[in-house]
């Protein structure tokens, strides 16, 4: 699996020359699947949900990072939502697939709200505030209720909701022997952790929510996101082989990260702080 970091921020992109290193861009992470024991004949067309690709080419969440995004010419493509906040859509009218008449894009989301993917998303991208519906773009685009556990094609998808205002979902995909839990938008407090310490348990790479530092976090409690520091004891033990934070707070900039990261890295030498741009290799 090859892993891509597209966009680390949360709740707005931010500019400027002092966030070059960790990125600008709100949440978009791509994740490419290669399965060499496919036919290469087959297309994602003819498998209606991709069961036949050799390729499978997934993004989690669609925030502006997902813009510029060079979608492989002949795999599944399909969008997985944590949850339907609008720094996790916002780059979705963007994504160059998305206007490319024949493509077929699987979207998947849990209600939220009682809305489904479906009407969330008609209800943000109408006008006024948007010209188009999603549907109204030139590729085919499908809309799906989020299993619990679920394939595309070779991956295997299992789904975690853990809390956040409104709701949210944690992934594991599952490649062959290899693994990617992606858990951000997540409040550590009240949670029942030991569900989420088995859902990242042995997995090759944790990408993880570390809005907060220790001494902003006092002052937002409930807003729905996590702490390093406190990620650190809490997971302690699970296994994991490394481990990203992201969901970058716009105010953290390249100087403050870069501190922040070099104490983390004293108490865990795996962990890192996402930077847009990163690829990683699983496997």
């Amino acid at each position: 699996m090859t892993v891509t970091v597209l966009g680390t921020r949360g709740s707005v992109p931010v500019c400027g020359e002092k966030y070059r290193i960790f990125g600008s861009a709100t949440s978009c992470i791509r994740v490419v699947a290669h399965d060499s024991g496919r036919d290469e004949g087959s297309s994602a067309k003819e498998s209606g949900k991709g069961d036949a690709a050799q390729v499978e080419e997934l993004y989690l969440d669609a925030g502006n990072g997902i813009v510029g995004a060079e979608a492989l010419p002949h795999s599944h493509i399909s969008i997985l939502f944590t949850h339907m906040h609008i720094d996790h859509l916002l780059g979705l009218p963007f994504f160059k697939p998305l206007s490319e008449k024949g493509r077929r894009l699987d979207m998947y989301a849990a209600p939220r709200e009682g809305l489904s993917i479906s009407e969330a998303m008609d209800r943000l991208f109408s006008p006024p505030y948007w010209p188009l519906g999603i549907g109204a773009y030139p590729a085919d685009t499908y809309m799906h209720y989020l299993d619990k556990s679920f394939d595309l094609g070779a991956v295997h998808i299992d789904t975690l909701e853990v809390q956040h205002p409104g709701g949210s979902s944690a992934f594991r995909l599952s490649f062959k022997d290899m693994s990617l839990v992606y858990l951000t938008d997540f409040e550590h407090t009240g949670a029942d952790m030991e569900k989420v310490r088995n859902f990242v348990k042995d997995t090759d790479l944790l990408i993880y929510d570390g809005q907060y530092s220790l001494e902003e976090y006092d002052k937002c409690r409930g807003y729905g996101h996590s702490v390093p520091e406190v990620a650190l004891e809490l997971l302690s033990g699970t296994g994991f082989k490394k481990l990203l934070f992201t969901h970058h707070a716009p105010d953290h900039d390249d100087s403050f990260l870069l501190k922040w990261e070099e104490k983390i890295k004293k108490s865990c030498p795996i962990a890192s702080f996402a930077r847009a741009g990163e690829v990683i290799e699983i496997g």
